[in-house]
């Protein structure tokens, strides 16, 4: 007769109870699984758009009142001449509702920002009338913790190059997305020219780094056969409010990355 050791067989029913079955968790898409636990990114959707209506982000990229674009020479509040070379961000999570909350559709995709886009497929939507979205500037925390590597590369949510991720130490658990990504030049000692040395970079995650907007004004009135357009005006000026750049032109942790999160609330408005 064999036997089996107590131990070994508690760490298996450990083991076994953690590891969720993975696939789609969307009940919109074709490949529904509903078994799934945890979602891998694959869900695929009829791309005729005939059965669901396709939300489609339209963008309009600013730095307060001007045009946004990576070449272009902007100031900071304390007169600092900037240009940015990278810009991105993860906005999603999103949660459709109308006005009393009686009808609600959420999901867990996210579409990486940056100026050089104008137009994202967002998400899949069930019909109805939408009044209000909440949305993260971020990765939900738990997202933030997957690896990347569950995800086809067509996702957002895979690695991308330049990095959108910070992978320290073998668990997920002490990995994160990189939620919002800001690298440029500034002049520091203000003789109208980037100097060597005379960069910033703000390399934003880690899950107290999250920013829920909440009730964001739409007016998104869906039948089976539309493509539905959410035009957003994207602010980039708003994340460095109240930085002085030529001061506080690094962080990964700490008080900027805090404003910057904080900040990151205005950054959105809808058209």
């Amino acid at each position: 007769m064999k036997h089996f050791c107590p131990i070994f067989i508690a760490l298996c029913i450990i083991c076994f109870s953690s590891c969720k079955k993975r696939g789609c968790t969307d009940p919109i898409a074709e490949n529904y699984n509903t078994e799934a636990e945890v979602d891998n990114g694959t869900c695929t959707y009829n791309n005729s758009s005939d059965i669901h209506p396709i939300v489609q982000l339209n963008t309009n990229h600013l730095f307060d009142n001007s045009s946004f674009s990576l070449d272009s020479i902007y100031q900071d509040d304390f007169g600092n001449n900037i240009q940015f070379s990278r810009a991105q961000f993860y906005f999603g999570n999103p949660k459709f509702k109308n006005t009393t909350n009686s009808s609600v559709d959420s999901s867990r995709n996210y579409t990486l920002i940056n100026p050089l886009e104008s137009s994202y497929t967002f998400d899949t939507i069930q019909e109805g009338n939408y009044n209000e979205l909440d949305v993260l500037i971020g990765i939900d925390a738990y997202t933030n913790h997957q690896d990347p590597a569950i995800y086809p590369s067509s996702n957002d949510l895979s690695y991308q190059s330049p990095s959108m991720h910070w992978q320290m130490g073998t668990s997920p658990q002490n990995w994160s997305y990189l939620f919002i990504v800001l690298e440029g030049y500034v002049d520091m000692d203000g003789n109208n020219s980037f100097d060597a040395g005379e960069t910033f970079i703000f390399h934003i995650g880690d899950d107290e780094n999250i920013s829920q907007i909440n009730n964001l004004n739409i007016n998104l009135q869906t039948n089976s056969s539309q493509l539905i357009n959410l035009n957003l005006d994207v602010n980039w000026s708003e994340f460095i409010t109240g930085i002085d750049l030529s001061v506080d032109n690094f962080a990964h942790s700490g008080t900027i990355s805090s404003t910057i999160s904080a900040n990151s609330v205005n950054v959105i408005s809808v058209q």
